[in-house]
C-alpha cells in the first residue's frame, strides 16, 4: 500500500494536469504564431501570383508580331493586293499597270490594317491580334474601299495609255 497522504497525491495530479494545460496552452500559442506566419506567407504570395499574372499579361498584350507571322502577313498583303486589282480590272491589263495598282491597292491595305489595329506599321500588330489581323485582311472586298483608294491616278493613267490598256470605265465618274 501507497503510504503517501491523499491530499498529496491530489496535489501532484492536479500540478500533472496544470503542467499538462501550461505546455498545451504554450503549444497553442506557437501553433498560432506558425498559423499567423503561414496565413502572412500565404498573403504574399497570392499578391505575387497577381502580379505576376498582370504582368505576364501586360507582357502578351505588348508583344508585336514576330518576324514570321510579319512575313506571313505581308504576303497575306500581297496577295489580298493581286485579287483586288484583279477584280477592278476584270480582265488583263499591262503587268506594268498591274503592279503600278497593285501598289496603290497595297498600301490602301495597310492604311486599313493600321486604323483597324491602331498601329503605325504591321509590325506593330499585337501578337495577340495576328490571327485577327490576317482575317481582317482576307476579308476585305472592293466595296471596302472609298472612291479615291480605287481611282487611277494620274501616273497609272500615262501607264495605261503607254501600253494601251483600255482603263476608259474606270476614269468615268
Amino acid at each position: 500500500m501507497d503510504n503517501t497522504p491523499v491530499a498529496n497525491k491530489e496535489n501532484r495530479s492536479l500540478e500533472a494536469l496544470q503542467f499538462t494545460l501550461k505546455r498545451q496552452d504554450d503549444q497553442s500559442k506557437a501553433l498560432q504564431e506558425v498559423i499567423t506566419a503561414v496565413i502572412d506567407v500565404k498573403d504574399e504570395m497570392v499578391e505575387m501570383r497577381d502580379e505576376t499574372k498582370r504582368e505576364i499579361k501586360a507582357m502578351r498584350d505588348d508583344n508585336k508580331i514576330s518576324r514570321r507571322q510579319a512575313s506571313k502577313l505581308k504576303t497575306t498583303v500581297g496577295k489580298k493586293s493581286a485579287q483586288l486589282v484583279a477584280r477592278l480590272f476584270g480582265k488583263h491589263v499591262s503587268s506594268e499597270l498591274f503592279t503600278a495598282k497593285m501598289g496603290h491597292m497595297t498600301r490602301g491595305i495597310y492604311t486599313k490594317l493600321g486604323i483597324k489595329f491602331d498601329v503605325a506599321s504591321y509590325l506593330d500588330v499585337r501578337h495577340i491580334d495576328f490571327e485577327q489581323a490576317i482575317n481582317f485582311v482576307d476579308g476585305l472586298g472592293l466595296e471596302d474601299f472609298e472612291d479615291y483608294q480605287l481611282r487611277i491616278t494620274d501616273k497609272q493613267a500615262e501607264i495605261a495609255t503607254k501600253h494601251g490598256d483600255d482603263i476608259a470605265f474606270l476614269m468615268e465618274d
